[in-house]
């Protein structure tokens, strides 16, 4: 079932999507001010797992997120992991086509990495009360401010931020509040490939917007997920990345010293700052 979503033959774009995604191609017929049929949106959601959990990308990405996990550990035998789950940026998953299959993603990586329902936790300034809802539904939790992506991970259990497209300014954000080795070693981060964000980013406008992307990018591990899902743009860019703590170990004990809090000009802004609500 394709949803009225077109599958995309040529090759991907490498282009660094820099909002969040809830601009992106709506389900045909919806309209935002419209009220959000809840039952109809847990089938399509439903619908839309399947179809993830049932491609050769999915099983590929287990794969690769159990190889950073383990690899990580230097144990193979630690199944079960103990995580968090932090989700910025999903976007109107209602209406959004991409949005959904990304929150199946999550959902699915929820279950396979055995995360408590309730410590799956997820925000965007643009969720509607009925996604609010949806989300309850579905076991997840909803963070009630918006944090700008300016939370720190517990030391006690690792924690796995996932956000799908968020412009780099907010992945930025959630740098400089883990800047530390302890912090950065429990993290995992699924968003744009730091790798496009630097090549395809001018180095001044770099500084200014993700100038923690840049500094911390010697020292993390990138694994892109797999170009094989049969609708291109929905994890274009994307990459599991970590941050080793052999490889922070490298970095010279002047590189943590009082790091300071990101500002942005309103130009720069690739997120909806707190601010605005």
């Amino acid at each position: 079932m394709t949803d009225g979503f077109q599958v995309v033959k040529s090759k991907r774009s490498r282009k660094v999507k820099t909002s969040y995604n809830t601009d992106a191609l709506p389900d045909p017929g919806t309209q935002s001010n419209q009220e959000i049929d809840i039952a109809n949106t847990l089938r399509k959601i439903t619908e839309s797992r399947y179809d993830l959990t049932s491609s050769d990308f999915y099983s590929s990405v287990q794969d690769l997120i159990g190889k950073v996990i383990h690899d990580e550990e230097g144990d193979k035998n630690t199944g079960g992991l103990l995580f968090q789950a932090i989700c910025y940026g999903l976007g109107n998953f209602s209406e959004c086509v991409i949005a959904r299959y990304q929150l199946c993603l999550l959902m699915a990586l929820r279950e396979h990495l055995k995360i408590n329902a309730r410590e799956c936790l997820l925000y965007d300034p643009k969720f509607r009360d009925e996604e609010k809802h949806i989300l309850n539904n579905l076991g997840f939790h909803v963070i009630d401010k918006n944090e700008e992506g300016k939370r720190p991970c517990s030391l006690d259990t690792r924690t796995l931020f996932y956000m799908p497209h968020c412009g780099k300014s907010l992945c930025n954000n959630l740098l400089w509040a883990n800047w530390s080795r302890q912090h950065l070693s429990n993290m995992v981060v699924i968003g744009n490939s730091f790798t496009s964000i630097i090549d395809n980013t001018p180095s001044r406008l770099l500084e200014k917007t993700g100038g923690y992307i840049q500094r911390l990018y010697p020292y993390c591990t990138e694994v892109p997920l797999p170009t094989t899902f049969k609708f291109t743009d929905i994890f274009n860019d994307t990459a599991i990345h970590s941050f080793p703590a052999n490889k922070l170990r490298n970095a010279p004990e002047e590189f943590w010293d009082s790091p300071s809090e990101p500002r942005y000009e309103e130009e720069d802004v690739e997120f909806i700052s707190n601010k605005q609500r």
